[in-house]
């Protein structure tokens, strides 16, 4: 193919098409930059948006605590005026709960002491004594303050029965009888250490849950049916 020399118009159309390519480039450049210029200002408009809503909510909350917390005080203040104008004390009122709840305990305890002492028998096993004054506060060797009170104790020669009483049973109630009265038991009272410890939770009530973790534990059950104590110890073991 022949060679074809340039012409001095073909070297100036040459620089005019690399313009004209420079000058849409530059333009593009120019539009890319102005879009970007846009997002940036939209994004600052949202960022201040959000801000003032932000604040607001934060006024608002701050609001709507304020007044609660005005009716809250009012409602107190009437509240105690009332109890003042009825001779009632918040004391009062608090003693009178903790009092309830003491004397439910105690006539649950003195209630399942009275069919243990009769019967002297607990899961098949007959005791030889019984009490309810094992409590005791002693220092372990770590340096622990451990204190411990057991509602009902039923000795023989072998073995102990540790009975807690409950007005109304617990889930959590079985395995805290597990895990704290059994090590507590024997080392608060070591001359019993050796003894065969048998457990028992007594109650007026029990949470479904409660009765299946007492099973599952070995724990036996004693619970009121009309005017007598029901005994449920066939699933209970020695610890």
């Amino acid at each position: 193919m022949e060679k074809k020399d340039l012409t001095a118009a073909d070297v100036w159309a040459m620089f005019a098409e690399t313009d004209r390519k420079m000058a849409e480039t530059d333009r593009k450049m120019q539009e890319n930059a102005s879009q970007i210029a846009e997002t940036d200002r939209q994004i600052a408009e949202s960022h201040r948006l959000l801000d003032e809503n932000l604040a607001e909510t934060r006024l608002a909350m701050q609001e709507n605590n304020r007044i609660l917390a005005e009716k809250l005080a009012e409602n107190d203040r009437k509240l105690t005026e009332k109890f003042e104008k009825l001779g009632i004390t918040v004391k009062d009122i608090n003693s009178n709960v903790v009092g309830i709840g003491h004397s439910n305990g105690e006539f649950a305890e003195e209630y399942f002491y009275n069919s243990l002492k009769k019967k002297m028998e607990f899961a098949g096993v007959h005791f030889d004594d019984i009490s309810t004054d094992f409590k005791l506060l002693k220092k372990a060797p770590d340096g622990r303050r451990i204190e411990d009170q057991f509602d009902i104790v039923m000795l023989n020669c072998e073995a102990a029965a540790i009975i807690e009483i409950k007005y109304k049973a617990r889930q959590d109630d079985p395995k805290q009888i597990v895990s704290q009265k059994v090590s507590n038991f024997r080392f608060l009272f070591p001359e019993y250490s050796k003894l065969k410890i048998y457990l028992g939770l007594a109650a007026f009530s029990f949470e479904e849950r409660a009765e299946q973790e007492a099973k599952e534990l070995g724990i036996g059950l004693l619970r009121q049916i009309g005017e007598t104590v029901e005994y449920e110890t066939n699933w209970v073991r020695a610890y």
